[in-house]
This record gives C-alpha cells, structure tokens and sequence, in this order.
C-alpha cells in the first residue's frame, strides 16, 4: 500500500546589521519545514496539544494558543505587543523560553519527523542570477524548485506520494508559487524527472496560521534557523538547532546537506 505523506512548510528571511553605514545586509532566505506520515498525524496533534498544556497550564484553553516562533522571539526582545499576545508576554524570562524549547525538542523526539528545505544567499542570488532589485518572488520560486527535488527524493525512496501545506500568504504570492509547484509537477527539473513528478507530488494548500494547524505551527520553528546557519549568525538562546539537524532528510545515504537542506549559492 503507498502511504501519503504531507510537508507542512513555512520560511523566514535573516540579515545582518552593520553599524556603519546603519544598514542592513546579507539577507538569507530560508524555506523548510516537516514530513509527516499521514497515519502519524494524530499523534503529531496530541503532541502538540500536550506542549500547549504543558506551557500554559495557566490558560483554561491552552490548545486554542498558536504556536508562532516570532512572538518568543518579540517578547525576548521586549517588542511583543502584550495587549495583543498576553500569552506570549511571560516569555521575556529566559526560564520560560527553556521550558518552552524543552517541549517543542519533546515533540520531535516522541514524533516521525523529517525535515526537507533550501536556503538562499539573496545577495548571491541577485549577482549570479542576473535577478535585479528585491523581487520576493525570485527567491520563493527558486527555493520551492530545490526543496521540492528532495521532497520529491523522500517520496521515491518511501514509495509513496505526498501534498504539501503551506502558511497563507497574500493572495497573488500563492497563485505564483502554486503555478510554480504545478509546473514542476508537469515538467520535472534537473534532479527530478517528470515521470517521477507527476506520480509522487499531489496538491499544494494554502492555510491560514490562525487555522490552528498542527504541522504548520511546528513548520514555523524551523526556517530560521537554517537561515541563521547559513548567514553565519548564532543561534538564539536556547534553540532546537542542533535535533533540527539531526532530523533532516538524508536521502538513505547519511548526506543531510544534500538532501535534507540545501544551502545556495
């Protein structure tokens, strides 16, 4: 019987700050997230609900709570809006962001997850590419051809096919990321013949974070970091990094840096 798989993905853009001439630099945008079984779901969910319970015994519905790594990292940063996010507000304390990062290790130990995604050096992208000015859409079309080759690779070596999910983003950035998934479904790439395309990759979605999906919400945790590796900035303390890694696609061949994230140029 194939089994179905769905890669629940999200992204984040990092920089560098100079100090003279007080400008930002060296943008680095990640796209990544996490394979998940289709029969391992449920349990996937009552993980995270557990998380939730066990971060916010405080809260009469803590399940209702979206998980969203920007609000730790505002409240850390003593930006977070606390009438907006009142839940996040507690997490201005070191100890409460470690328990945190605790639980969310918790759920990729007790859980089947395997992480697939590209990182880009916009910068580079721009110089070798030819592509002029900030056009966000480069750099998501460009990272969704390379992650997509190895999503593409785990599905093969699973003999299974797979969907993928994504958070909602304005309505003309889905349309051209979805044209470019369908596009790829129909032609193939470089590494991924079309044959093996068309009979692996089903449908892309485009989900609302408010929605209060499961997969997504633990997609969100790992873009970043990547993108911090890549761009040479320390990770934030405390962080997941290195059970990041260690749950990163490998295609059957113990090479997580080629097939579990790819870092380009």
């Amino acid at each position: 019987m194939i089994k179905r798989y769905t890669l629940f993905l999200d992204e984040s853009e990092t920089h560098k700050y100079n100090g003279m001439p007080h400008s930002d630099s060296d943008y680095h945008f990640c796209m990544a997230g996490v394979i998940v079984a289709e029969d391992d779901y449920t349990q996937l969910k009552s993980s995270v609900n557990q998380l939730k319970r066990n971060v916010w015994p405080e809260l009469s519905n803590p399940e209702s709570v979206i998980l969203h790594q920007m609000r730790l990292i505002e409240a850390e940063k003593g930006r977070l809006d606390a009438m907006k996010y009142p839940e996040y507000a507690k997490f201005n304390r070191c100890s409460e962001r470690k328990k945190f990062y605790n639980e969310l290790k918790k759920i990729f130990v007790d859980n089947k997850l395997t992480i697939v995604g590209s990182s880009i050096n916009e910068d580079n992208l721009k110089q070798y590419y030819w592509v002029t000015g900030k056009n966000k859409q480069d750099q998501y079309l460009v990272a969704m051809q390379l992650l997509l080759e190895n999503y593409c690779h785990f599905l093969c070596t699973n003999n299974a096919m797979g969907n993928i999910i994504y958070e909602h983003r304005e309505l003309i950035g889905n349309e051209k990321l979805r044209d470019k998934y369908y596009h790829m479904k129909l032609m193939g790439s470089m590494y991924m013949t079309k044959e093996a395309a068309e009979k692996r990759l089903l449908g892309i979605d485009f989900i609302d974070k408010s929605d209060n999906e499961a997969g997504l919400q633990i997609a969100d945790f790992v873009p970043n970091s990547f993108a911090r590796d890549h761009a040479g900035i320390n990770q934030s303390k405390p962080n997941i990094f290195g059970t990041l890694r260690y749950n990163l696609y490998d295609g059957n061949m113990g090479n997580r840096e080629r097939f579990g994230i790819k870092y380009m140029p």
